[in-house]
């Protein structure tokens, strides 16, 4: 695993000249409460606006009651149909919002950030029990930055990189995923995870199946009173330009999408 690097929030830019069908399909945002439903009593208010130039979801959950282990909500990224858009591996994006979590009163953990749908559900976001920053499950390559780096009420920028690799079980190049947080509260700056390879077999996200990507959270254990309240504020997804971030160079983004 690389290191953690700190990066600037200056950005030299340049035209993108890459293509990516998936972000370029997305006209809206799917909302999904109660993904998991341990807590099918609680008061939940989950609903999302989509706005091209930065999309919002609000969750607030409360009086839970008794039940199981956890509910989960999440709101995908989604076409102009209402379908959830399908990433697949040639398609580059750039995804982007700020979080912040104002409440999280008497619950056991609080899982919060970009959520993915691929043989299992990943997250990049805030573990709220420990303060820690991480990648995990999915496909997602793990990463994580540690504990002790969010506090409630933080407010949060998260971003991910998704650059394709030298073409699907081409046994070239792996795809790869760029991390980065900073912590707009603490004053953090952006922290970068570096380019972290996919290990999947077909070195990157597989084409043959569906990925979804999108915002929300899993809220582990809340008790009867528990109450939760996340927002997540200027979310974006878009073809990466050329460009430079501190030390990482994100030349190369322009694989060819794989057609089906």
């Amino acid at each position: 695993m690389r290191s953690n690097t700190t990066i600037g929030i200056g950005i030299l830019a340049c035209a993108s000249t890459f293509a990516s069908a998936s972000v370029s399909d997305i006209a809206g945002m799917n909302d999904i409460p109660r993904l998991f439903n341990d807590f099918g009593g609680s008061t939940l208010n989950f609903s999302s606006t989509y706005d091209p130039m930065g999309s919002s979801v609000i969750l607030q959950e409360n009086n839970y009651g008794t039940g199981g282990f956890a509910n989960r909500h999440i709101s995908w990224f989604a076409d102009a149909g209402g379908s959830n858009v399908d990433f697949d591996y040639g398609d580059a994006f750039d995804m982007q919002m700020t979080m912040q979590i104002n409440e999280a009163s008497n619950v056991g953990n609080v899982e919060a950030g970009f959520q993915a749908d691929l043989f299992g559900l990943g997250l990049f976001g805030v573990l709220s029990s420990s303060g820690e920053i991480a990648a995990f499950g999915s496909v997602l390559p793990f990463h994580s930055f540690g504990t002790g780096l969010y506090n409630i009420g933080d407010e949060l920028m998260l971003r991910m990189i998704h650059t394709p690799g030298d073409g699907e079980n081409s046994g070239g190049a792996a795809s790869t995923l760029e991390y980065m947080y900073n912590n707009l509260t603490t004053g953090s700056g952006w922290v970068s995870s570096g380019a972290i390879d996919f290990t999947t077999t077909e070195g990157g996200i597989p084409s043959g199946f569906d990925m979804f990507t999108g915002v929300g959270a899993q809220i582990n254990q809340p008790g009867i009173d528990g109450s939760v309240d996340i927002s997540y504020t200027n979310i974006t997804a878009n073809v990466p330009a050329p460009a430079t971030l501190g030390l990482l160079s994100l030349a190369g983004l322009g694989a060819s999408r794989r057609r089906r």
